[in-house]
């Protein structure tokens, strides 16, 4: 058996025979092998610390109110030993209902006891709603939808056209709360006086069963007779035809509006009310406070003189006028009656 080798005699063994650096590589060599040293190469160094990062909170809408598919990017995991595995409770691309629900993603490493966590909220919401879907405008020529023709007289196809503004807030109704149906029922008579759309009003609440009215009317009358004691008429004329309203819908659900702006317009100008509207307006607003009605300030949306909203007549508006007046309509109802978008 060969003897064991004494560390430190081989130490001064090279010491004596000064060789060099290959005798104290050789010493290193045999001391890591025999003598129970350690190799002075650097271990290596532990991974980095497993973390996880989830994606940004996530948000979608439910149109029919039923649970909807939710997907997202997956959570990034960093450090750890690879490889390295991701899940998420519940899973991307799973249905969601109505609600916020938390998520919780888990990374898991190669190396054992190596865990990380994050979560995120899923939000889904219902679509704005209105809790009322039957209306009924009823007025004169300009509720029918008649523009203003250079023309001498006016003719009225029937039925009413389509850029009428009761056929135009439909479509408006329609498009932002899509998954509701809409009626809107236009009573506008072309040529009427406002004593006679008093009369016809309950048989059209009685036809129409609406949930919301809105009333226009009078222009008739202060283009026949233009004088301050005419906007007290038409005032309160509106106000009975208000209070028939109230009889079927509650109160706020009557929608009463102002005059657009009138001018005197090309013969055969039909704006010779037009310096009573700004009192007439003034009335109608009175009114609408005192009996609780919601006021649709048609007048305020108009530019200063009305055009070119306002035809060549100085009475009916033009296509563009209607889409005004409709888009006027609408945002009342909207601030009026919608229900927010929720997450229950």
């Amino acid at each position: 058996m060969a003897p064991a080798i004494r560390c430190d005699n081989m130490e001064r063994m090279c010491l004596r025979r000064r060789s060099g650096l290959s005798c104290l590589a050789m010493v290193t060599v045999l001391t890591v092998a025999s003598c129970g040293g350690e190799s002075p190469a650097d271990p290596s160094p532990p991974p980095a610390q497993l973390t996880l990062t989830c994606p940004a909170a996530q948000a979608a809408v439910s149109t029919t109110g039923q649970p909807v598919a939710v997907t997202w990017p997956a959570p990034t995991a960093q450090g750890g030993t690879p490889p390295i595995q991701t899940t998420c409770t519940p899973a991307s691309g799973s249905p969601f209902a109505v609600g916020t629900t938390t998520v919780g993603c888990v990374a898991a490493s190669a190396a054992a006891s190596q865990l990380a966590t994050c979560a995120f909220a899923v939000t889904v919401t219902r679509p704005p709603q209105l809790p009322v879907t039957r209306f009924m405008a009823i007025g004169d020529s300009i509720t029918w939808g008649q523009d203003s023709a250079p023309a001498g007289f006016l003719a009225y196809p029937i039925p009413a056209p389509s850029y009428s503004y009761p056929s135009q807030i439909l479509l408006t109704l329609g498009a932002r709360y899509a998954n509701q149906t809409f009626i809107v029922a236009n009573e506008g008579w072309p040529g009427e006086m406002i004593d006679t759309g008093l009369g016809r009003l309950p048989s059209a609440l009685t036809t129409n069963t609406p949930e919301v009215v809105l009333l226009l009317h009078g222009a008739n009358d202060l283009l026949n007779s233009p004088s301050s004691a005419t906007t007290v008429y038409i005032a309160g004329k509106l106000r009975d035809m208000v209070r028939a309203s109230k009889a079927r819908v509650a109160a706020n659900r009557v929608l009463l509006a102002t005059f657009p702006p009138q001018f005197v317009g090309t013969p055969p100008h039909r704006g010779a009310g037009a310096p009573f509207v700004p009192e007439l307006n003034q009335r109608i607003a009175a009114v609408a406070l005192s009996e609780g009605a919601t006021l649709v300030d048609l007048y305020a949306a108009f530019p200063a003189g009305g055009k070119p909203y306002i035809g060549v007549d100085g009475l009916h508006p033009t296509q563009q006028g209607f889409a005004l007046m409709a888009q006027t309509f609408a945002k009342v109802i909207q601030d009026t009656f919608e229900v927010k978008p929720t997450a229950r």
